[in-house]
């Protein structure tokens, strides 16, 4: 198959009025558009496709749910925001329910976006920044617990977000010897907490300025950690609730361009009407689509992917080359996937965002087939 007439979004730049020629799901080269028939795009802007690392659920689906067709249908909806790729997101709840949302996770099939393994959030964090993570259910991480919770995933737990402070330092190691990354977050780290946990491997951190130790003059606390680090990869949810516009142009100016993910930390209220909804087993309210505990702590989003690369574009002086880093590439290289996914070039797997000028999602693919078409 041929896409032609399109401007494809390359790792070093835009290569416009463009072909992109995919067999067996791989795309075998990209070039200047000559006279060769195809698939017509008509002009539309071609990105790797998109890797959400942070996600609970969509369209009333939640991976607390512990139900496989809910995943699968988690896979499929989330084509329409163009992420070819996920990790299905856990919440800090009961040890049981945990290891039920994680067998299912392995269980499922996914006939939409790829499923790449879970995101463990919680329950290994910090209580003074639980966010809405239910505090009765946090614990203190040890190796068994974290072996019944991954054989109960079938290996699959790929990111762990935990408070480092709470943790014993052996944990972390242990879980990084497992292949996992660790990321932190839900946590009152101090400076000293932060530098002891990157001098032990750790080089990531959730949801930037959410759910973490503020910054003070005399101890940065882990935002300002991971402004400051240039060697933490940091998510950032990009719908001006979590983060104001200033703040996201603050994070893009502070980031290398190799440091930055973009994330949802979408719930099942997505794409559904403001009401009462539940997450994580607690109840939530949402109101013009923002999402919120009893407490009035906002708890997750109904961000597309799509919208947060329009909304980082906007609020920061980002282009859409540094935006398919920050919403592919680089979550690609963070899960060691980087070799298959993250940027279209050849030998890579054809895994494909279409958006329009509007960044408003025209087709989805993937391993080279149209899974999504508006």
């Amino acid at each position: 198959m041929i896409l032609t007439n399109l401007d494809a979004v390359l790792e070093d730049g835009v290569l416009e009025d463009a072909v992109i020629e995919i067999d067996d799901g791989i795309i075998r080269d990209v070039r200047k558009r000559t006279n060769e028939a195809g698939v017509d795009l008509k002009g539309a802007r071609v990105l790797p496709g998109f890797i959400d690392t942070h996600v609970h659920g969509t369209d009333d689906d939640d991976a607390m749910d512990a139900d496989p067709e809910g995943i699968a249908r988690i896979s499929r909806n989330l084509l329409k925001e163009g992420t070819t790729a996920f990790l299905s997101t856990t919440m800090t709840m009961a040890e049981q329910d945990i290891l039920a949302a994680l067998s299912a996770i392995h269980q499922a099939e996914a006939p939409g976006a790829r499923l790449l393994g879970v995101h463990l959030e919680g329950p290994f964090i910090n209580e003074a920044y639980k966010g809405a993570q239910n505090p009765e259910y946090i614990v203190k991480g040890t190796p068994e617990l974290f072996d019944r919770l991954n054989d109960a995933a079938g290996g699959r737990i790929r990111l762990v977000t935990l408070a480092p402070e709470k943790q014993d330092p052996s944990f972390l190691d242990y879980l990084q010897k497992a292949g996992v990354v660790v990321s932190m977050g839900h946590s009152d780290a101090k400076m000293a907490d932060v530098k002891e946990a990157m001098e032990r491997g750790v080089k990531r951190v959730t949801h930037c300025y959410n759910g973490m130790s503020k910054f003070h003059h005399r101890d940065l606390g882990l935002t300002g950690m991971a402004l400051y680090e240039d060697e933490l990869m940091a998510e950032v949810i990009a719908d001006r609730i979590h983060t104001s516009a200033e703040a996201l142009d603050f994070f893009a100016k502070n980031k290398p361009l190799d440091q930055i993910t973009l994330v949802t930390d979408a719930i099942r209220a997505k794409n559904l009407p403001d009401g009462q909804y539940t997450l994580g087993g607690q109840p939530i309210h949402v109101k013009d689509g923002v999402s919120r505990l009893e407490s009035g702590s906002i708890a997750g989003s109904t961000l597309h992917l799509n919208r947060a690369v329009r909304i980082m574009n906007e609020s920061t002086r980002l282009d859409i080359v540094a935006l398919a880093r920050a919403a592919s590439t680089n979550p690609a290289r963070t899960l060691g996937i980087d070799d298959r996914h993250g940027t279209i070039e050849a030998g890579k797997a054809a895994d494909l965002t279409v958006l329009d000028a509007d960044f408003d999602v025209v087709a989805t693919l993937v391993d080279g087939e149209f899974r999504y078409q508006r």
